[in-house]
């Protein structure tokens, strides 16, 4: 019942959130009745919308309709590619580094280093204001030059990180270009924490309702 009754706030809120600045979305597996789904999440300053349904694009404009002239923060999955208004969140990016940074391989571990100190190197002069951000041109560089070289190595998670980036560099570095806009996608992921506490509990849910 109160499933049933939260329908109409929740088309509610998806008006309200084409109207947002900033946006953002994350998704994690979710089963339903044993049907292998996707918990969706959109969540801003104001509210949060949890939604269910496939991992597919079309799942993801029922959300977020074309009328979103905003800024999406999200992780690297294909159906957020579209959108030219997009941050890509480099927490995510940091942990493969931090992965590669302890490889067995020197020249992997010493690429997995110099990715790590740059992307962290740009997120901490942001951090530091108008003074930081003048920072950044040399890190991006630098940045860019790392991904450059290590898109060409024998490594393959090396060469895949590198080429990761540099294939979504304009949403990589977004945050640098419009400076109110946040480098990870903590938010929604914070926003998800108590739903995967949940399913892992329960195991997913029965119905739509529930």
């Amino acid at each position: 019942e109160a499933g049933v009754a939260c329908y109409p706030v929740v088309e509610e809120l998806k008006d309200k959130l084409q109207e947002e600045k900033i946006a953002h979305v994350d998704e994690t597996p979710w089963y339903q009745k044993g049907k292998f789904l996707w918990l969706w999440v959109v969540v801003n300053a104001k509210f949060a919308i949890y939604f269910i349904g496939s991992r597919k694009k079309e799942v993801l404009l029922e959300i977020i309709t074309e009328s979103f002239v905003g800024w999406l923060v999200t992780d690297g999955y294909g159906a957020y590619r579209s959108r030219d208004k997009r941050q890509r969140c480099l927490a995510h990016l940091i942990r493969k580094a931090v992965a590669l940074s302890g490889a067995v391989d020197e020249n992997a571990r010493e690429m997995g280093d110099w990715l790590l100190r740059e992307m962290r190197g740009l997120i901490k002069a942001m951090a530091e204001g108008e003074d930081g951000g003048k920072k950044c041109g040399p890190i991006l560089a630098r940045l860019k030059r790392a991904c450059n070289i290590g898109s060409e190595s024998e490594h393959a998670k090396l060469k895949a990180l590198a080429r990761e980036i540099l294939n979504d560099w304009d949403a990589v570095v977004a945050f640098v270009k419009n400076p109110g806009l946040p480098p990870t996608n903590n938010e929604a992921e914070r926003a998800l924490r108590m739903a995967v506490i949940y399913r892992k509990i329960c195991f997913g849910s029965r119905t739509d309702e529930g």
